[in-house]
């Protein structure tokens, strides 16, 4: 198990914010805010991405798992509290090479959880490349189409943007 911690603390030592960072340039990153707007047309869904390097020591030492890290994220950005419970949260901790995705009630009730793991299998694969923009545009289109197709807009009902579109970079 010491082993194993170690080896965690180092592989989350390589990935300072700043390194990675690079892999993602910001005009990619506003590009892609921008189509996540632009998806959130076609569908009843709300998408937020966060990309996180690495974690503390601390909460390396205090063994948080990478999903465990993102509910804290789904908590903290208000990804769970959109006007109609249809939240979904794209959170990629880069240091572990672990992608996850969190979808509120509403949107939980309609898309097959095995759809969600094709997605982050989808992403990994290009992450596994080191292609990062391709595998979050590609990931974006995903779920895009998962929410298109399993929760449509309707017509008669009016939706807000109640998240952020930006990428958020952590």
């Amino acid at each position: 198990m010491e082993q194993n911690r170690f080896k965690r603390l180092w592989q989350h030592w390589k990935y300072p914010r700043w390194r990675v960072e690079k892999f993602f340039p910001t005009a990619d990153l506003e590009r892609l805010s921008c189509e996540i707007s632009f998806s959130e047309q076609k569908h009843a869904g709300q998408i937020r991405f966060v990309v996180e390097s690495r974690y503390a020591n601390s909460e390396i030492l205090s063994n948080v798992d990478p999903h465990t890290r993102a509910l804290q994220w789904f908590g903290q950005l208000g990804v769970w509290d959109t006007e109609h419970n249809s939240g979904v949260l794209v959170y990629i901790s880069f240091a572990d090479h672990v992608v996850e995705i969190v979808a509120d009630r509403e949107v939980s009730r309609k898309v097959p959880q095995e759809k969600w793991q094709e997605i982050c299998d989808l992403i990994r694969e290009y992450f596994r490349k080191e292609k990062y923009i391709q595998g979050l545009e590609n990931g974006l289109q995903a779920v895009s189409h998962a929410l298109a197709e399993f929760y449509p807009r309707e017509l008669d009902t009016i939706y807000r943007d109640d998240l952020d579109n930006d990428v958020m970079m952590v």
